[in-house]
């Protein structure tokens, strides 16, 4: 009996973990986003974190879209270069992978994404940075491993801007892009910033995309 009740539990806890770790994640997204969520199969969500989740909400023209992110602090460190290491795969935040929501198709950075949640991460270089979008959700942010990287839709190369000012603290944010269809998302975070433009129309061209 007591092994019958537990067995008849595995599903129920499947479901628990699965809403836990990606937020409504069997909902369909034209339905709900989902809430930025802490990922607690993770012992670091049970004690005071040094880097906060943060969510983003924004709208690319009639679509709804959602950014989860962790945002560490740069505490007078040389942070990329250094902390971040140039070449390699970065979770682009801190803590849980940094996770987009979207209600309808969009287009990032020349990527064409049909409605659904995606993770983000990226290569970041001294004048250009690779993004990578991924439909994998549910893994650790630094555990990019095989099995989550084979799951990419597609890169994106973007050119690095100089930022006037050092911003201390991992900063996404989004901005007007000159149509109403398009609008870009930024992240800056010592002195320097890249830029990601989201659209509803069609990408001009397939760069960056994985047969």
């Amino acid at each position: 009996m007591k092994r019958r009740f537990l067995v008849a539990g595995l599903p129920i806890l499947a479901v628990a973990v699965t809403f836990v770790v990606s937020g409504i994640a069997l909902v369909p997204p034209s339905l709900a986003l989902g809430p930025c969520l802490k990922d607690y199969t993770s012992t670091v969500s049970y004690r005071p974190r040094a880097s906060a989740l943060a969510g983003l909400r924004f709208r690319v023209a009639d679509a709804d879209a959602e950014l989860c992110y962790g945002r560490p602090i740069r505490r007078d460190r040389v942070v990329f270069g250094q902390l971040v290491p140039f070449g390699a795969i970065w979770r682009l935040g801190a803590n849980e992978p940094t996770r987009l929501y979207l209600s309808k198709p969009v287009t990032l950075a020349g990527i064409p994404l049909p409605a659904g949640r995606y993770s983000l991460y990226a290569e970041p270089g001294p004048t250009e940075w690779t993004v990578y979008v991924s439909r994998s959700v549910l893994h650790w942010g630094n555990d990019i491993s095989p099995a989550v990287r084979s799951r990419e839709v597609g890169h994106a190369i973007v050119p690095v801007e100089l930022l006037p000012e050092t911003v201390d603290t991992f900063t996404a944010l989004v901005e007007d892009h000159g149509s109403p269809d398009r609008v870009a998302l930024a992240f800056e975070w010592e002195r320097t910033r890249i830029t990601l433009e989201l659209s509803r129309g069609t990408p001009p061209s397939n760069l960056g995309l994985r047969p």
